[in-house]
Parts: C-alpha cells; sequence; structure tokens
C-alpha cells in the first residue's frame, strides 16, 4: 500500500492542475479572506469566507487529482489485477486525499498567519490560535466529504457522481437540513456530519472539549467501511 501512495503522489505531483488550483487557494485566503476595521468582525468575515469557499476549493481537485486519472486509464484495475485488495486500494486512495490536503492546509494556515500580521489585523494569540483550530475542523469537513464522495466513485465507476456528492454536502445538503431543523423545530442538522463538527468548534470556542468530533470521525469511517463493502462487490471489467 505504501508504494501505492508513493506512486500516486509522485503522479500527482506532476501535474500542472494541482499546482494551478494551489495558486487559487494561496490568492484566496491571501487576498479574499476578509478585512474589518476590528478584530473580532475581521475573524467573522474568515469564518463565513473560509467556511464557504475552502470546501469546495479544496475537495474537488483533491478529488479530481486522485480519482481522475484511475478512472480514465483502468490504472486500479491493474492494481487490482497485482493482487492488492480493494480495502487496502479504497484506504490508499482516502490516504492520498488526506496528505495532499494536508499539503493545502499547511500553506493555508501559514499564509492565513502572515497575512493576518501584513495586514495588522490585531489578533491576540488566543485569536490566532482559534483560526488555526477552525481551518483544522474545515479540514475534517473536507476530509469528511472526500470519504462521502469516493462511495459513489466505486459504486459508479465514474468520477462525475463523486464530483455532485461534493457539490451536495459542500453546499446544498448543510442548508437543505439546516433549513428543516429551523422549519420542523426537530434537531435534524445537529446530528449529521456538519452539525457535529460546528457543535465541536463551539465547544472548543467556550473552552470545553470537543467530543462532537468523535461522532463525525465516526461518520467517516462509517463511510469508508460502506464504501469498501461496495466496492468488494463490485464487478470490473479487466
Amino acid at each position: 500500500m505504501n508504494r501505492m501512495i508513493k506512486a500516486d503522489l509522485r503522479r500527482i505531483m506532476k501535474k500542472v492542475s494541482f499546482y494551478i488550483w494551489y495558486g487559487v487557494n494561496f490568492l484566496f485566503i491571501l487576498l479574499f479572506c476578509g478585512v474589518s476595521e476590528y478584530p473580532d468582525q475581521t475573524m467573522q468575515l474568515q469564518y463565513m469566507t473560509c467556511g464557504a469557499i475552502l470546501p469546495l476549493l479544496v475537495s474537488i481537485p483533491v478529488f479530481l487529482a486522485v480519482y481522475g486519472d484511475e478512472m480514465k486509464c483502468g490504472a486500479m484495475q491493474c492494481i487490482i489485477g497485482r493482487g492488492i485488495s480493494r480495502r487496502k486500494v479504497v484506504l490508499a486512495k482516502f490516504l492520498d486525499c488526506l496528505l495532499l490536503e494536508t499539503f493545502y492546509f499547511v500553506m493555508i494556515e501559514i499564509v492565513m498567519y502572515v497575512r493576518n500580521i501584513l495586514f495588522d489585523i490585531g489578533y491576540t494569540p488566543t485569536q490566532n490560535i482559534t483560526i488555526a483550530v477552525f481551518l483544522f475542523f474545515i479540514y475534517i469537513r473536507i476530509a469528511g466529504y472526500l470519504a462521502f464522495a469516493s462511495f459513489f466513485v466505486y459504486l459508479s465507476w465514474s468520477t462525475a457522481p463523486g464530483v455532485v456528492a461534493l457539490l451536495t454536502f459542500a453546499v446544498i445538503a448543510k442548508l437543505a437540513l439546516q433549513g428543516a431543523q429551523a422549519l420542523a423545530h426537530i434537531p435534524i442538522y445537529n446530528y449529521t456530519f456538519d452539525g457535529l463538527l460546528d457543535a465541536g468548534f463551539a465547544a472548543v470556542s467556550a473552552g470545553s472539549p470537543a467530543f462532537q468530533v468523535v461522532g463525525a470521525l465516526a461518520f467517516i469511517a462509517a463511510a469508508l467501511a460502506l464504501t469498501v463493502l461496495v466496492f468488494r462487490k463490485k464487478e470490473i471489467e479487466f
């Protein structure tokens, strides 16, 4: 599995598109992440802009980099034909996603910190830590979206349903569930993956343990387990 991951990363790092998306994220954080007159207002702007845009700006290029070529050239069939178990394939591809996402977020965390100094935002050390924690919660959120979307890749043997799933999870589903909760006055959203992460960050901001993160990670584990189950039953033409 280690060789598979290394081979994937070498292939992806040769792509110009990967670095273009990397630059897009760099410019977004540097130029469009929100600046206001007061630090508290700036923090809220950064919450809104990063929370709304980063899941799409990071998840889509990572997803396409990992799964796009595999579907086009039949590389995954070759890997399975060499005797690699389907469980290892699913886990290796997800680890690819996590490594690439980490590559993005190391840059995002650094650029955000330097940007806030250059723009003289005036954050206290505690506020800088809070922003870093907020970005880490976005990291977990994107990891979940990638795990959920991978299910549709293995189910349909196409990346298109996975991209649709990413857009749905990142934008449509969250707004729809929040609206349903507001109308029905039933905590529907609170117990979803996004709802647990929102509650977890709120707990951290209030100085309490974020036990809700355990539930969010359980969602990711369940999605990967279901993906492995579906992929094992998938008939593949070699």
